[in-house]
């Protein structure tokens, strides 16, 4: 790993782990924050040494882990196995059949392709879209993974992951026949 994918990541963990420990105020502060920031958020900035000009990018993953993190949650989202692409696949439910013929991903392809298309502010708002959508369903996922597609660095390993988790389910189908 990279210094600065060293960097991310240590930054991503450490961002959702203080989210898991805040207290419930704190964590709903996390969540309305809009471009002023939240105390949560200043804290962590100073504490992990984040350079102003990516201030806004973590700021976004910030109220993201936030609208993940249930006021009653003590631990982290964070599972280091479940990459966001799958998860937006399979919105959380690992044991999901994807390979039914009525069986549809959690987010549409056509959705998926639209935000891997979208770029500056565009990008952020579906990227929002989708956690609010998955946040509903309290799931785990790799964090470092939601801090990349926040970054905007992984597209081809997000997209990966995604159609990964859709084909899994037809590779489990031909196994088993």
């Amino acid at each position: 790993m990279s210094k600065p994918e060293s960097e991310i990541a240590h930054r991503a963990l450490a961002i959702a782990a203080a989210l898991a420990t805040a207290d419930p105020g704190d964590k709903a502060e996390a969540r309305r924050m809009g471009s002023a920031g939240s105390g949560l958020f200043w804290r962590q900035l100073a504490r992990l040494n984040i350079p102003q000009e990516q201030e806004r990018n973590w700021l976004l993953f910030t109220r993201l882990v936030a609208l993940m993190t249930p006021a009653s949650r003590g631990e982290s989202i964070h599972e280091g196995d479940r990459h966001l692409g799958a998860v937006l696949a399979d919105g959380g439910d690992r044991s999901k059949a994807l390979n039914l013929p009525d069986a549809k991903p959690f987010l549409s392809e056509t959705r998926f392709a639209r935000f891997l298309a979208a770029r500056g502010s565009a990008r952020a708002d579906n990227l929002e879209r989708m956690i609010r959508m998955l946040a509903r369903r309290s799931p785990t996922l790799n964090v470092v993974t939601l801090a990349h597609a926040t970054i905007g660095w992984s597209d081809d390993r997000l997209a990966a992951a995604y159609y990964k988790r859709i084909d899994q389910s037809h590779i489990k189908e031909h196994q088993d026949a």
